[in-house]
């Protein structure tokens, strides 16, 4: 009869672990996605690029040929806007905004930030479009 117990602690301990989802992750994405527009649209391109994914700062910068503080400007981004909808997909996230667009996130060792923004899905073989990305 031993195993009543046994059976009792892993029913709670599965339990416990359903509630685990991606509530925080999506939380922070769309924190994330929030602040990097705000900061767009403000012209603080220090705070906006501090958001973005090395991979992306680095092709606006090959693109624009300046820095990503002065080049982030030139970005047509979408205006602040709430967060619809985000998806997590492990370390890779997709934030759709309720006007202007989808912004896609990547996880990093420094917390969510910005590979792409300002997309917007398109037919054929992209499936978006997308004012920056890497």
């Amino acid at each position: 009869m031993r195993a009543a117990p046994v059976l009792l602690a892993v029913t709670l301990a599965v339990a416990a672990s359903a509630g685990c989802g991606t509530g925080g992750k999506e939380a922070d994405v769309s924190g994330v996605a929030g602040r990097f527009l705000a900061a767009a649209q403000r012209d603080d391109g220090a705070a906006a690029c501090a958001l973005l994914t090395s991979g992306t700062r680095r092709q606006l910068e090959s693109d624009e040929g300046e820095s990503c503080e002065k080049a982030i400007s030139s970005v047509e981004l979408p205006a602040p806007s709430p967060v619809g909808r985000v998806a997590v997909y492990i370390t890779s996230a997709s934030a759709d905004l309720e006007v202007g667009g989808t912004l896609f996130l990547d996880e990093t060792p420094s917390g969510w930030r910005v590979s792409a923004a300002g997309c917007a899905p398109r037919p054929g073989r992209q499936p978006f479009d997308c004012e920056l990305e890497a």
